[in-house]
């Protein structure tokens, strides 16, 4: 079955879904995300197309069906190398592997660019945001409003994804600092998935002295919100998407770092267009993520209402 809507052609194959996008230039890039079942990730996707259209590139995206999938999003990776994409644009599922399709693309010479998740090599071009910093200045906000007082908690995705490693990281270096604090659990692999309402339960009973959460993703935090909040347990998180900005709106979340899906997708292809074009670019596109409190939520709206 296929659905045109606009100038995409999303087709389902397999269980997947994949989107093209056709320009009038020949040169095309591949891209393979970690899934479409987030906002986020479609607003990745709207960013990609817009940069696209502006740089007169084909975009060739494919989306696994879930962001544990790993063997999907390698075979969909390497479906786009033997259709002989450009370049290649990964969020890797998991950091630390050397795919084959990342063999068959250098003997290709089709050069990868990494982007949201950065590979564990440092040779793979990165867009995206300091997910270390972004981490630490978490835990410091966290610890600021608890009073410097208290046990925390992280609910983290999945560590084989560096980002989400890094982020773990910049709360530990913060917590370190603080002698009244500490970290008394980390819960993997809610990248993009709520923790059950059991699940909750049960850490809350093997932690009750808990006073804040950090969550790795709105997703994540959003499933909590409405069970802890008996609890008096502040919770902050990352990802500016409009349930997350609705939660920190009326209280529910405390802090957000503001990763705008919208804008990872845009710099990637314009990265990469301006790689592919000879211009000098960085190894790494580091991306500026602000810290948002309903405090500044009218900076917010101001700047990025329509």
């Amino acid at each position: 079955m296929a659905v045109a809507a606009g100038c995409g052609i999303w087709l389902w194959w397999g269980g997947e879904k994949k989107d093209v996008i056709s320009r009038s230039d020949p040169y095309r890039i591949g891209v393979v995300t970690k899934s479409r079942t987030s906002e986020y990730w479609m607003m990745i996707q709207s960013g990609m197309e817009t940069a696209a259209r502006q740089a007169g590139a084909e975009l060739i995206l494919f989306s696994p069906e879930s962001e544990a999938d790993q063997e999907a999003q390698e075979k969909l990776a390497g479906s786009l190398i033997k259709k002989n994409v450009d370049v290649l644009a990964v969020a890797p599922i998991d950091s630390g592997t050397y795919p084959e399709y990342r063999k068959t693309a250098e003997k290709k010479g089709i050069p990868i660019v990494s982007y949201d998740t950065p590979f564990e090599d440092p040779d793979v071009p990165y867009v995206g945001i300091d997910n270390q910093k972004a981490g630490y200045r978490l835990a410091e906000y966290l610890c600021e409003a608890l009073e410097h007082q208290g046990d925390i908690g992280v609910i983290a995705g999945d560590l084989r994804q560096l980002n989400h490693r890094q982020r773990v990281e910049g709360i530990c270096d913060y917590i370190e600092k603080e002698p009244n604090m500490q970290v008394v659990f980390v819960e993997e692999g809610y990248g993009n998935r709520k923790l059950s309402e059991t699940e909750i339960h049960k850490l809350q009973d093997q932690y009750p002295e808990i006073r804040g959460i950090i969550a790795n993703s709105a997703v994540a935090a959003l499933g909590l919100v409405d069970e802890v909040k008996t609890h008096n347990i502040l919770v902050v998180s990352h990802d500016a998407q409009s349930d997350s900005i609705e939660a920190l709106r009326d209280g529910s979340i405390s802090a957000l770092i503001a990763q705008y899906g919208y804008e990872i997708g845009y710099e990637t292809i314009s990265y990469i267009d301006a790689m592919y074009k000879g211009k000098n670019v960085p190894k790494k596109k580091i991306l500026e993520a602000e810290l948002l409190t309903g405090e500044s939520l009218e900076k917010y709206d101001e700047k990025y209402s329509q």
